[in-house]
């Protein structure tokens, strides 16, 4: 069995609050693809907005945030295209929501890198989106998700 399967299922058999189920599905799934961040925001339909539940490999700043989806091209994109993966090319000129927030370039912005996601839905309602984003460009090459 794959691993991450196994660290999976263990999580699922396991009584934990959802704050930490999520943390750490983020984090396994920052291990599985090797990024540099991952990240789990719901949708507030009220504010039009996405708000970070769970992340790992961004600064905390990001956690206390909305991203309002008019001002986040890739986020809205991601909602628009609800069912499919999203990789945007590595030299997209959309601008990147997470810009001076990954802990691995603190404060820069990220000019060429991997990113891709995914809306989630939850019996049939959009629930919100599920991010990952890599330095290197070719981190996502031949991954999906699944």
């Amino acid at each position: 069995m794959n691993p991450l399967h196994a660290l999976l299922l263990t999580d699922l058999a396991m009584e934990l609050p959802m704050a930490v189920r999520l943390q750490r599905l983020v984090e396994l799934l920052r291990m599985q693809f090797g990024c540099g961040a991952v990240a789990l925001l719901s949708l507030d339909s009220e504010t039009s907005s996405l708000r970070p539940v769970a992340v790992d490999g961004l600064s905390s700043d990001a956690v206390g945030r909305r991203f309002p989806i008019a001002e986040h091209p890739r986020l809205a994109t991601l909602l628009k295209r609800a069912g499919e993966v999203v990789r945007f090319p590595h030299d997209s000129k959309l601008p990147d929501p997470y810009d001076g927030l990954v802990i691995e370039q603190p404060g820069q912005p990220l000019d060429v890198h991997d990113c891709m996601g995914v809306a989630l839905e939850v019996e049939g309602q959009c629930w919100g989106v599920l991010t990952l984003d890599a330095l290197t460009v070719g981190t996502f090459e031949g991954k999906a998700i699944r």
